[in-house]
């Protein structure tokens, strides 16, 4: 006779338990907030990981979130035909909140170029804004009058950016409220490189966690939990690591590096860039350098041409930079560097040097004491050679323009009529061509040789997507540069103040004369290109698309070993398409957002019907099981 024991009972229970257990999942933690303890908050799904401390959430994981991915789903595939409002048009990309208000509304918000999500989601609060309503029940979002209503709790796609928005946030009382699915700020201790990376694992056009999630969104057609994939990442980030990594070689100056060759593949890009060696010394670091030629190169494409100018200009203090190219490290760039052409061309015109001393001399000899001009540095012609779906960048040389002027200088009764074309002859020929060359050689412009030759990967981008028709989904033209926006703010009125300065300090010993100096850097031209035909490319660059080949797994240097490339391509998941028959939902394993691939399939049946099925097959094996022990006992008696 057999009899079935305590013990033996409680293990078979205890089995049960850790099955059901691991079908739905340990038990959330309750959220804990930086900031204050957050309330009236929606619960995170059975299966997700809990809310961080700082407010993370896996996307599709909580009410809101879900929430908004339906709004994205609608506005999607509701958008009027040719409409200019970017509430439809920037639906496909710029990062989106939502909030639900006292009164139990359901506001949206939306980022370009004037606004952040969240600050458009306060201006709702206080009744400054119509509402965008979202409707829960039907999924559609409509204007609404506004009315103020505080904020009860809110989502944002990405971590509410430290520059702006968290700060408005907690200044309206609000911040603690908010949940979050991308890290976009840095924490204690990180560097702006470290940032740089975060910004980049998020929001990369390719190989980004964000818009990565809103194809598997689209893919999916309703709202669910999307998890981070496991197996991706950015060239940029391959290119980067490469050149930090323990094999790097030595005398290689990486903080120099430029754009030299890019590939449009169909998922993901191919960079490589360029650096001079430094022959008997350590490597430098090119970690920020990399990550800001690329920034740049999605600014090019953001930005309208017509926005690429900066000018320092003591009659213009109101004209010193477009807006929106001002939010923009590009756009410090291309400043800073048009005072530093300012500051070359004072050096080069001072009498006690040898350039200065044959400019002045020429100048008395032509009876000339006064001379006011404005300089500024254009693009000259670039020579590429573009083979399908690859250019390389051989060369983007920049000149110095010159042409006399009228000034008035601010705070005095000096002016400055352009009146001598002898003076302005004599000024292009002596300190034109020695400008020219610092621009295109001196460390003080490494910078804006960088960004520029962006330029020109940029517009070869440009005319692609515009070919292929997509250049409106990728945001080109769009002057939305929310995600592309300095990491620390700048004033351009500081760079002015500054040139204002230093124009009035400015003094030589002799002769007698005085210069004044105007300008600004125009990009505002379609790159001219200057296209190597095959044989050509061949017989001047026999070993190059070797070089750049092998760079993409390791540091490569040239047949001269002057330069050395250093490069990436995006590793890209596929998305994953939906079974006809399944619907995404809320539910899943844990891992996703914070950082795990694995888990249930974004488009897995719900966590609950998974248990139930699970539930009923053990209670049927069980009874099963204990039917035929009680059968072998009765044959044996």
């Amino acid at each position: 006779m057999q009899r079935t024991t305590k013990p033996a009972l409680w293990g078979r229970w205890a089995a049960v338990l850790l099955l059901l257990w691991s079908l739905v999942g340990g038990l959330p933690a309750a959220p804990a907030f930086a900031g204050g303890a957050l309330t009236a908050l929606s619960a995170v799904d059975p299966g997700c990981p809990p809310v961080t401390a700082d407010g993370q959430v896996v996307y599709g994981c909580n009410e809101l979130s879900r929430n908004l991915q339906k709004a994205r789903l609608w506005l999607q595939q509701n958008k009027p035909r040719g409409t200019t409002d970017k509430l439809f048009k920037n639906a496909g990309a710029s990062n989106y909140a939502i909030a639900r208000l006292e009164d139990g509304t359901y506001v949206i918000g939306y980022s370009d170029n004037l606004q952040h999500s969240e600050e458009r989601l306060l201006d709702q609060m206080n009744g400054k804004a119509r509402r965008i309503v979202f409707d829960p029940a039907t999924g559609r979002v409509s204007y609404q009058p506004a009315r103020a209503s505080r904020i009860a709790e809110g989502f944002s796609e990405l971590e509410p950016c430290a520059n702006k928005c968290d700060t408005k946030l907690g200044t309206a009382g609000v911040r603690n409220k908010f949940t979050w699915s991308w890290q976009w700020n840095g924490r204690e201790g990180d560097t702006d490189d470290d940032v740089k990376a975060i910004r980049d694992r998020a929001n990369n056009p390719k190989t980004g966690n964000k818009p990565l999630a809103l194809k598997q969104l689209k893919a999916n057609g309703a709202p669910g939990r999307i998890n981070d994939p496991a197996n991706v990442q950015s060239g940029i980030g391959k290119a980067v690591q490469r050149q930090l990594g323990p094999g790097r070689p030595g005398g290689i100056d990486f903080s120099s590096v430029q754009l030299r060759y890019v590939s449009d593949g169909t998922s993901g890009n191919t960079y490589s860039f360029k650096a001079p060696t430094l022959p008997g010394k350590p490597s430098t670091d090119g970690t920020g350098p990399i990550y800001d030629a690329f920034t740049a190169l999605n600014v090019w494409m953001t930005v309208q041409p017509s926005k690429f100018w900066v000018n320092l200009n003591p009659d213009e203090p109101n004209r010193i930079i477009d807006s929106d190219l001002a939010q923009t490290d590009v756009g410090q760039v291309l400043l800073s560097s048009d005072l530093t052409l300012k500051e070359s061309g004072t050096k080069l015109i001072d009498p006690n040097t040898p350039i200065g001393k044959e400019f002045w001399g020429k100048m008395q000899a032509a009876g000339l004491e006064k001379f006011c001009k404005r300089d500024w540095i254009v693009p000259k012609q670039a020579t590429v050679r573009e083979s399908g779906s690859e250019l390389y960048i051989l060369d983007a040389p920049l000149e110095v323009k010159t042409e006399g002027a009228d000034f008035h200088m601010p705070g005095s009764d000096f002016t400055c009529p352009a009146d001598s074309k002898a003076a302005t002859e004599i000024y292009r020929s002596v300190i034109v061509p020695e400008l020219t060359k610092l621009v295109n050689e001196s460390p003080e412009y490494t910078a804006l040789r960088r960004v520029y030759i962006s330029r020109v990967a940029a517009e070869w981008y440009r005319q692609r997507l515009a070919k292929a028709g997509t250049a409106a989904d990728f945001g080109v033209d769009s002057n939305d540069v929310d995600t592309l926006e300095s990491i620390k703010t700048w004033d351009p009125k500081d760079i002015y103040n500054k040139y204002l300065k230093e124009l009035n300090s400015v003094v030589y010993t002799t002769p007698d004369g005085f210069v004044v100096t105007a300008g600004g850097v125009d990009f505002t031209q379609p790159v001219k290109v200057d296209t190597l035909n095959d044989s050509t490319f061949k017989q001047q660059y026999p070993a190059l698309p070797s070089t750049v080949q092998k760079s993409l797994t390791e540091v490569a240097k040239t047949t001269d070993d002057k330069d050395a490339f250093n490069g990436g391509a995006d590793q890209v998941p596929a998305v994953t398409k939906p079974p006809a028959s399944a619907s995404p939902s809320p539910g899943g394993t844990a891992g996703g957002g914070q950082g795990g691939g694995g888990g249930l399939p974004i488009t897995g049946a719900p966590i609950f019907a998974i248990a139930a099925a699970g539930i009923v097959l053990i209670v049927i094996g069980l009874a099963a099981l204990g039917r035929k022990r009680r059968i072998r006992f009765v044959a044996k008696q």
